[in-house]
């Protein structure tokens, strides 16, 4: 499938999104908000200075996503778009050979030593200096991740090689742990700044852990306009406008909707400026990334005969995959051809 069909695709999904959350909010009058495609991270600086100039740089939140948006891996091994294929397998096929983990804390598991023995990279060169210039406008910043808690100290390790410091701009809350901690109370969702009908409409369960440090809001998987709505509770700011920037089409309908419905002008990005590196990664052949697995695997295995005290646990349930992938469907469209 070419790229200029997918964007088609994309662009009706996020079209679909836009018009259900403002049908749904019609009464609260934001009809400015906009929820937009773009590869530049420059026309997205450009939305934050506009917004700024409309309301005041206090009153301006800029939410970013990380992996495959402010930063990527070098590799395609442990890289989201990996990952993503990983969670898809695991879900619909999980008798596959590709599986690196039997089971979704394996995967976890498995996700951390690559996040460990990784690095990263900026997604686009010019993005630190554009989100330094912001920061000097007095703009507060959330990286709003999946991640969870567990990967803080490679996070913000590979934040700081890459150029970033988010900390300085970080959205000021009070009441927040500064440890880990649970993020609502499903029985008392109002002390989160949540309502018992959002519960429902979202069927939210137990919550996990999460964790806001630094600047980073690392919500382990949950969903992410939910969790955005639990820290905006506890702002310091009046924040009257957000620009937020994901490349899952999901995560930035459902921080889109969020912030209507909590009457906040907002302009949500897909962010697409790694979509061909994703595409040649689903459409091709996976020898090298099953190569790159095989050496991290036999390199565990040297450390573990070589310090017993490392628990055989750390490689429970993974294996090595053989063959090559078919596209999974995160993406926006099923190639034509009827694989998954």
């Amino acid at each position: 499938m070419s790229k200029s069909l997918l964007s088609v695709a994309q662009r009706a999904v996020v079209a679909s999104l836009a018009l259900a959350a403002l049908v749904l909010n019609a009464d609260s009058g934001l009809l400015a908000s906009d929820l937009l495609a773009t590869t530049d991270f420059a026309g997205v600086a450009a939305t934050v200075q506009r917004y700024a100039e409309q309301y005041g740089p206090k009153h301006v939140l800029l939410v970013l996503d990380i992996d495959n948006t402010i930063m990527s891996m070098d590799s395609d091994l442990g890289s989201d778009h990996w990952f993503e294929w990983q969670d898809y397998l695991l879900k619909n096929e999980p008798n596959s050979p590709h599986l690196v983990a039997r089971t979704f804390p394996g995967l976890l598991e498995a996700q951390g030593i690559l996040f460990d023995r990784g690095h990263m990279h900026p997604t686009e060169a010019g993005e630190p200096p554009l989100i330094a210039k912001l920061q000097k406008l007095g703009i507060a910043t959330v990286l709003l991740t999946s991640r969870g808690p567990e990967y803080r100290a490679d996070t913000e390790r590979e934040l700081k090689r890459c150029g970033y410091d988010f900390a300085r701009s970080a959205l000021p809350v009070h009441d927040v742990p500064k440890g880990e901690y649970l993020p609502y109370d499903p029985a008392k969702p109002e002390k989160s700044g949540l309502s018992p009908a959002e519960v429902a409409k979202y069927k939210l369960g137990p919550p996990r852990p999460v964790l806001y440090t630094h600047g980073v809001f690392m919500t382990a998987g949950q969903h992410k306009g939910i969790m955005l709505l639990t820290l905006l509770d506890k702002a310091d700011r009046d924040i009257k406008a957000i620009v937020y920037v994901d490349d899952n089409v999901r995560h930035v309908g459902s921080v889109f909707s969020a912030a209507v419905q909590r009457n906040i002008e907002i302009t949500s990005y897909q962010y697409q400026h790694d979509d061909v590196r994703v595409q040649r990664f689903e459409y091709g052949d996976k020898t090298a990334v099953d190569q790159a697995w095989q050496t991290v695997k036999q390199s565990l295995h040297e450390v573990t005969a070589a310090k017993p005290q490392l628990s055989e646990a750390q490689l429970n349930g993974v294996r090595v995959p053989s063959r090559t992938w078919r596209p999974a469907k995160r993406r926006f469209q099923r190639p034509c051809c009827g694989c998954r």
